[in-house]
Order: C-alpha cells, then sequence, then structure tokens
C-alpha cells in the first residue's frame, strides 16, 4: 500500500491513487455496495453474491481486504451495534460519501478500537470464494 496522501489511502495498480475525496470510481462503488450488504441487521447474507462482485472487480485480494477493514467496516459496523439498525439496503450515495469523508480526515480509529472481528472473521470466508471465482474464470 502506498503511503497516505493529503488524507486519502491509495491503493497501487488501481486509478484509486487519483482518488480525491470528491470522487469515487465506479468499481470501487460496486466493492463497497457488496461489502455494505456484511452489514446489514438481517439473518440472511448472500455471501456468493458479494464474493461474485469482488471477484469481477478489478482490484487485488489486498486490495479488496483493505477496502472491508478501513473503508466499509469504520463507517458501517455501528449499523450492527444498533437495536434497529439498516436492514434493507444502505444508500449506495450515503455509503460513497460517507466512505470518501472518513477518508478525508486525516485522523482515523487506532487500531484498537476498529472492532474488526466482525471484518476479519467475514474476509475469512470471502477471500477463499474470491479466489476460486477468479481461478474458474481464468480457465
Amino acid at each position: 500500500m502506498q503511503p497516505v496522501r493529503a488524507g486519502i489511502r491509495s491503493h497501487p495498480g488501481t486509478d484509486m491513487s487519483r482518488a480525491t475525496p470528491g470522487t469515487a470510481t465506479a468499481a470501487q462503488r460496486r466493492v463497497w455496495e457488496a461489502l455494505s450488504r456484511l452489514y446489514l441487521d438481517s439473518d440472511s447474507c448472500d455471501d456468493d453474491g458479494i464474493a461474485r462482485v469482488l471477484a469481477a472487480s478489478p482490484f487485488a485480494l489486498e486490495q479488496l481486504r483493505t477496502m472491508l477493514l478501513y473503508e466499509v467496516h469504520p463507517v458501517l459496523i455501528g449499523n450492527l451495534r444498533s437495536v434497529a439498525g439498516v436492514w434493507d439496503g444502505f444508500d449506495p450515495d450515503w455509503l460513497a460519501a460517507a466512505i470518501q469523508a472518513r477518508r478525508a480526515r486525516r485522523r482515523h480509529w487506532p487500531a484498537r478500537w476498529r472492532w474488526c472481528g466482525h471484518a476479519r472473521a467475514q474476509w475469512a470466508l470471502l477471500a477463499p470464494r474470491i479466489l476460486a471465482l477468479r481461478a474458474a474464470a481464468t480457465h
């Protein structure tokens, strides 16, 4: 990962390195929207559908993990801790704006406050599926 410049976490190998707080690529938005489904207050989650979206994205596996842990998770973890959380989907424009606003701030949660157990557990399930889907697509 490249260093943070002007409060923006950049991802090598994609046009994310040129992203500004007010912009997001269509590919980023698709990934954010897919990952946001992990944070719905619902008993069911379409892990296969999420994995398909992530596998089809132009981002490397480590970049997808970073997007989950450092972009989507900090913005949405509160929904899982809420008594009456969102259960039917997050507004894509709100989600993109919230992630970009968080990126633009210089301060981020200290690592010990991230409450990342949920994100790490979800990633452990998604990563092998993404790899399998990408491997199947190349054959």
